[in-house]
C-alpha cells in the first residue's frame, strides 16, 4: 500500500498551487483574476493598470493587446483555498481584506455585493492583526453596514408608495423617485470633500500613467481652459471635443509646458469595449490646466 501522505507534502502542494496563483505584477493572491491575450493570469486591476500605458505581456515583454477574460477557475480556486483554512495567517488577512474591498467597491449590475464584503472583513477580524490594521478594518465594516441600511431605504420607499396610494386627502409625494434623487446626492455628498482634497492646487511634474479626474461640470471645465491658471503665462483653450473629459477618470500621457501649466490626458480606455469608435474616440488627447484636475494616483 502506498504511504499517506505527510503533512509536509500536503504543504508542499498548497505552496505549489499558490505559486501558480499569484500575480506576475504584484506578486499578491489572486482575488479577481484575468487571463490576458498572452494567456497568463493577472490581478485584473494591476492588469488593467500596467495596459493603460503599455501594449506588451507584464511576463514575455512580448507585444500583447488589452483583451482581458476572467477566469473563474483560478477564482474558485483561491477562494477554496483560503476559506478551507489551509493558508497562513498574513495570506489569509489580505486575502479577505482585498476581497472585501473589491465585493463593496462593484458598481456594475448587480452592483455591489455588501453581504459577501461583511463576511469578509468580520473574517479579517478574526486574525491578529495591528492596532492601525483593526481600525481599518474597523472602519470598512461601518462603511458597509451603513451602505447596507441605504439599501434597505428602498424598499421602505415602496412600502411607503403603497401606504399612501389613494389616501384622502392626496399626499403628492413619490417615495421611489426621490430615494433615487437622494442616492444621487449622496454620491456628491460622500465624494466631494474626498475630490477637494485631492485637487491639484499646484503644476508638478507628473509620470507618465498617473491617474486623474478632471472636473466633472463642462461649462467649468470650459471656463477653466479658456482661462490662464495661476501662475501660467496662456491659457490651454477649448473645443468641444474636450467636453466628454469632463468627469472622466483619464492617464497622464506627459507633463505639458510651464508657459500654461497643463497635462496631456487620455481617457482612460476600457480594457473590455467592443466599440472600435468608442476606443479610438478614447485614445485622443487633449490638454488640460492642473487646476481642472483630481489627482488618484497618489503622486505629489
Amino acid at each position: 500500500l502506498a504511504a499517506a501522505p505527510s503533512s509536509a507534502d500536503a504543504s508542499a502542494v498548497v505552496a505549489r498551487i499558490l505559486e501558480h496563483h499569484r500575480c506576475p505584477i504584484t506578486q499578491q493572491l489572486l482575488v479577481d483574476p484575468v487571463v490576458g491575450e498572452d494567456g497568463h493570469i493577472y490581478e485584473r486591476s494591476a492588469l488593467e493598470t500596467w495596459l493603460s500605458t503599455k501594449r506588451t505581456s507584464p511576463t514575455t515583454n512580448r507585444p500583447m493587446g488589452t483583451g482581458i477574460t476572467p477566469s473563474l477557475a483560478a477564482r474558485q480556486t483561491v477562494g477554496e483555498l483560503v476559506e478551507s483554512g489551509v493558508l497562513d495567517h498574513e495570506t489569509s488577512l489580505r486575502f479577505f481584506s482585498d476581497r472585501g474591498r473589491l465585493r463593496v467597491a462593484q458598481a456594475a449590475i448587480p452592483g455591489p455585493d455588501l453581504a459577501g464584503a461583511r463576511k469578509d472583513f468580520e473574517r479579517c477580524l478574526e486574525h491578529e492583526m495591528s492596532p492601525a490594521q483593526k481600525r481599518v478594518l474597523e472602519f470598512q465594516l461601518k462603511s458597509v453596514r451603513w451602505m447596507q441600511e441605504g439599501a434597505a431605504l428602498f424598499q421602505e420607499a415602496m412600502e411607503v408608495q403603497v401606504g399612501i396610494r389613494g389616501a384622502e386627502p392626496p399626499v403628492d409625494f413619490d417615495p421611489g423617485a426621490w430615494i433615487l434623487d437622494v442616492g444621487s446626492a449622496v454620491e456628491a455628498a460622500v465624494t466631494w470633500p474626498a475630490l477637494k482634497a485631492m485637487r491639484l492646487t499646484k503644476w508638478i511634474d507628473l509620470p507618465k500613467g498617473a491617474r486623474v479626474r478632471v472636473v466633472g461640470d463642462a461649462a467649468e471645465l470650459e471656463r477653466l481652459c479658456e482661462r490662464c491658471p495661476v501662475g501660467a503665462e496662456a491659457k490651454v483653450g477649448w473645443n468641444s471635443n474636450m467636453a466628454p473629459f469632463a468627469g472622466k477618470v483619464c492617464v497622464v500621457q506627459k507633463t505639458g509646458e510651464r508657459s500654461h501649466m497643463n497635462y496631456i490626458l487620455r481617457r482612460e480606455l476600457p480594457l473590455d469595449s467592443d466599440s472600435d469608435v468608442e476606443a479610438d474616440s478614447e485614445r485622443r488627447t487633449y490638454s488640460f490646466p492642473y487646476d481642472a484636475l483630481y489627482l488618484l494616483s497618489g503622486q505629489s
